[in-house]
């Protein structure tokens, strides 16, 4: 039986989704979230014959020197590497390390950056013997399944599968312990429900990684999944993920009809677009256990909104919020800055719009130029990027045609700042809180350790 290691390499605390690849500490809200794509890898190895092990390497605080003794004790037949753009040539020094002490074992990648660097990361890393592509879980099967083999080509395509429909994630393989709720503190996991986005904004990787096509799971094959998280795990907390979660309503509905049914006593959060949410999907989510959507608003200028071809409007992110709030949903507003054609009016607009909605968490996220984008084309055609930063959502890596990436910096510390110290605000955050002690205390800690980042 092949074995199979899979890994977050020790290249720092960072969120490894495709389209969201930033530090944890960056994040106005610190969660380390469970690593679902190397579970699902996991499951698909397993479903194909092979014994698989995770390990999450940044958030057990393990070191390279703990990678390396793993690998003389487990003896890895595969290796997988989760790579991002801002860790990837910290990552990829794994692909050396298996080799120097398992010299026979497969090494391989997976991430945005090496489907869009393939030849130059091929190229730096000799020690990688190839990259996976397309349905990752397909590709990984090609390979255990003996349908690849060194030699066959260094880019393993994945045709589409049901894999991501049918299978579960070997969630069994994680320390789940490590992936807790800032607010509750109690054990949070993370289950996709659906993958695929038919957007196209310029700053956003999703849709030509995921398929512009949404494919959604069984409602009855998500409910079951929580239900084993419940049952199995003792975990009642998650993130419903998804590109577009509320997007097909009827499927949305109907999933938060099988969770009410299944009475599982569960509490969740999902994201939404503001043009695919209504009253009627709100008052749905919370009798479903939702606590909380996140609102991809963007901007407050619908100039700025236009040239990202988000496709949205500002009323329609009004009335997203209203909708939300009235159903008594928490709200999270996210907003990308420093896009080409950001000014100082535009970002004055996007404060003062955050202002106007008052929603119960922000985030200022600075454009990342990620291969695959069109905004990193424009940004490479441009002169935009700076070769000497390795940029996050908190500290630019591009300037746009009239601020320097020091100016945005600058600009979303104190945006946030000014926000969450507004008196009405920290007042109305602690009368939501003030009856649950341990959620008020958590909120005290997490508030206090943001306050300290944002103003060192």
């Amino acid at each position: 039986m092949k074995k199979v290691l899979l890994i977050n390499p020790p290249s720092g605390l960072y969120r490894r989704d495709d389209r969201c690849q930033s530090r944890v500490e960056d994040q106005t809200v610190r969660i380390i979230f469970p690593p679902m794509d190397l579970a699902y890898l996991a499951a698909a190895a397993q479903a194909a014959g092979a014994q698989a092990r995770i390990e999450d390497f940044p958030a057990s605080g393990k070191t390279w020197q703990d990678f390396k003794a793993i690998l003389r004790d487990y003896a890895p037949d595969i290796l997988v590497i989760s790579v991002t753009s801002a860790t990837a040539s910290e990552d990829l020094k794994a692909a050396s390390a298996a080799k120097e002490i398992c010299p026979s074992c497969l090494t391989l990648a997976k991430g945005e950056y090496v489907v869009y660097f393939s030849d130059k990361i091929l190229r730096d890393f000799p020690d990688l013997d190839a990259l996976l592509t397309g349905d990752i879980e397909a590709a990984l099967s090609r390979v255990i399944n003996g349908e690849w083999a060194a030699g066959g080509g260094q880019l393993i395509h994945g045709e589409p599968s049901s894999a991501f429909e049918r299978l579960f994630p070997a969630r069994d393989l994680l320390d789940n312990r490590l992936y807790r709720s800032p607010e509750t503190g109690n054990p949070l996991t993370v289950i996709q429900a659906n993958r695929g986005c038919s957007a196209h904004c310029i700053f956003c990787p999703a849709g030509a990684l995921s398929g512009y096509k949404l494919q959604l799971r069984a409602p009855a094959h998500v409910v079951a999944e929580a239900k084993e998280c419940v049952e199995r795990f003792g975990i009642r907390e998650f993130l419903f993920n998804g590109d577009t979660f509320t997007m097909n309503k009827a499927w949305m509905l109907e999933l938060c009809r099988r969770i009410r049914e299944a009475h599982l006593d569960i509490r969740w959060g999902c994201n939404s677009r503001v043009d695919t949410f209504d009253r009627e999907r709100a008052e749905a989510l919370k009798g479903a256990g939702c606590w909380v959507v996140a609102f991809g608003v963007e901007s407050g200028s619908q100039d700025m909104l236009d040239k990202m071809k988000k496709k949205t409007t500002l009323e329609q992110a009004r009335r997203a919020v209203r909708c939300a709030r009235a159903a008594g949903l928490c709200t999270h507003a996210f907003f990308i800055i420093g896009l080409p054609w950001e000014t100082r009016e535009t970002l004055q607009e996007t404060l003062i719009f955050a202002r106007e909605l008052d929603t119960d968490f922000f985030d200022f996220n600075i454009a990342y130029p990620l291969p695959g984008t069109e905004y990193y084309e424009i940004a490479i055609r441009d002169g935009l990027i700076n070769p000497d930063a390795s940029g996050s959502y908190a500290q630019a890596a591009a300037r746009t045609y009239t601020l320097s990436g020091e100016e945005l910096t600058q600009w979303r510390r104190r945006a946030l700042l000014s926000l969450y110290l507004r008196p009405w605000f920290i007042l109305r955050t602690i009368m939501r809180v003030i009856w649950k002690p341990r959620i008020f205390m958590n909120y005290i800690r997490e508030g206090f350790a943001r306050l300290l980042y944002l103003t060192r």
